[in-house]
């Protein structure tokens, strides 16, 4: 185990194991004058589980003595442990837009897996691929708690953090209705996967998704600049203090990315084909589906700004407006 590490004030990260090209996810625990508050939970698994019960009483606490719990968005690796720690007696609160979508998304039926299913082979993932992965998604949801009930707050109400004033913003584009926290006694910036140190946030288009969540993106992107934030807790990677550098950092590299995407249209190729230009690497069933639904985000991007067309058909070709 990795010892919990004080990386703001009375913050600390708690690093668990994560089985997924990227190993670490982070957790950070903060104590007010009120007890102790939770951000983000880890995926469900008996390593993280016992990393996080580890890190806990590293600080001299257990799961029981979390007041509350703070989730940023949907995906397992941030909800998987929620329904355990609300078990134990912590109150769950998430962002109420984010919260209705994880209802859908983990629904038993699987819907919204089974409609991207049928969306990614209509924009030309062989079949194989497409199966291999709807079955992996299928079982991440084995890493999901049962998280019900849940608090809701909107974007711009004020989260207690065990008596510390945080601010709910919505930074959609990795996911519609992602949250982040801001301390604004400390210029302290709980991130999420919104802004990450070495890497960029997976920003797809799925059936269900908003109309254009790059564009969505990179507007939260912007509004990162107006906050005054002087520490960033990211989900992945170490904090770091130069928000604003590290913004203009990603707006770039999807500047660029969107060049690439033109480049690689060509006469005309469908969104699978457009991918395996941009991602020529791909190791896992994961990493397809997050190739493909980045790659249909930056085309739907490009769409609406009328720099590229889409031909209906199956598969979808996609063709430059020039």
């Amino acid at each position: 185990m990795i010892a919990p590490q004080h990386v703001a004030p009375d913050v600390r990260l708690v690093a668990l194991p994560l089985p997924l090209a990227l190993e670490v996810r982070n957790v950070y625990l903060v104590e007010g004058g009120c007890g102790w508050t939770l951000v983000d939970t880890g995926l469900h698994t008996a390593e993280a589980e016992r990393a996080l019960r580890d890190g806990l009483a590293d600080a001299g606490i257990a799961m029981a003595d979390l007041r509350r719990v703070f989730v940023t968005h949907l995906h397992p690796d941030h909800l998987g442990m929620a329904g355990t720690l609300r078990a134990a007696g912590a109150e769950l609160v998430m962002h109420r837009p984010e919260l209705e979508m994880a209802r859908e998304i983990w629904a038993t039926d699987h819907h919204l897996i089974d409609a991207t299913y049928a969306w990614f082979e209509g924009h030309g993932m062989p079949h194989d691929v497409d199966l291999g992965m709807r079955d992996a998604w299928i079982e991440m949801a084995n890493g999901v708690d049962a998280f019900e009930p849940v608090r809701t707050v909107e974007n711009g109400e004020t989260v207690d953090l065990s008596g510390r004033a945080a601010a709910v913003v919505w930074t959609p584009g990795h996911t519609d209705h992602h949250a982040v926290l801001f301390e604004p006694a400390t210029a302290t910036l709980f991130a999420g996967d919104h802004v990450l140190p070495r890497i960029t946030s997976n920003v797809g288009l799925y059936p269900y998704s908003r109309d254009d969540p790059l564009g969505d993106f990179l507007g939260a992107l912007e509004n990162m600049k107006t906050l005054g934030v002087r520490r960033v807790l990211p989900a992945h990677g170490d904090p770091f203090d130069d928000c604003n550098g590290r913004v203009d950092e990603i707006l770039a590299h999807h500047a660029a990315r969107l060049d690439d995407t033109l480049t690689a249209i060509g006469a005309g190729r469908d969104a699978y084909a457009i991918c395996r230009i941009l991602f020529p690497r791909l190791r896992s069933a994961h990493e397809e589906r997050f190739a493909l639904a980045e790659t249909l985000a930056h085309l739907r991007y490009l769409e609406r700004r009328a720099r590229v067309t889409e031909i209906e058909g199956l598969p979808r070709i996609w063709r430059s407006a020039r």
